[in-house]
């Protein structure tokens, strides 16, 4: 019975998950604040999901995003094949400092699609509507407040 207890308990305290920082966590979604506006955000962290990101979805509504997580020393690449919508590729380090913006990113028409690559290992890419990061005011060397996601361990594959 202790060990059921301990399980309920610690099951609640991740789907409460509200940080210091202010981010979040609630199974597969991280909310955060991004340059005064609050965001809802996929998080993503399994090879699976990551391929598929946000492939054939018609929108992405203001407000929310996609957050992949990549395991230790990955360069991210992203492409946009299969997508319908333009994306702000924002690249996080595994300080949860933002290391390069791709703005208005546009959907692959025809192969080959262009692949928008990190120019190091970074642990996180943000996936935002297309304009959002320059709404936001998001800029190389801001801090994104990924609260207690930053002490977790990076995914091992």
């Amino acid at each position: 019975m202790g060990s059921w207890l301990r399980g309920l308990s610690l099951g609640c305290m991740l789907l409460a998950g509200l940080t210091a920082s202010g981010a979040v966590l609630a199974l597969d979604r991280i909310k955060i604040e991004l340059g005064g506006a609050h965001f809802e955000l996929e998080y993503v962290a399994d090879p699976q999901s990551r391929r598929l990101g946000l492939m054939g979805r018609p929108s992405l509504p203001a407000g929310t995003g996609m957050l992949f997580d990549f395991p230790d020393g990955t360069t991210p690449a992203i492409w946009m094949r299969n997508m319908q919508i333009s994306l702000d590729l924002v690249y996080i380090d595994a300080n949860g400092t933002i290391a390069q913006i791709f703005p208005r990113v546009p959907p692959c028409q025809a192969m080959p699609c262009e692949v928008y690559h990190a120019s190091r290992p970074l642990r996180f890419v943000l996936e935002l509507p297309a304009g959002t990061a320059a709404e936001q005011g998001l800029a190389v060397g801001q801090p994104v407040p990924l609260g207690t996601l930053l002490q977790k361990p990076a995914p091992r594959e």
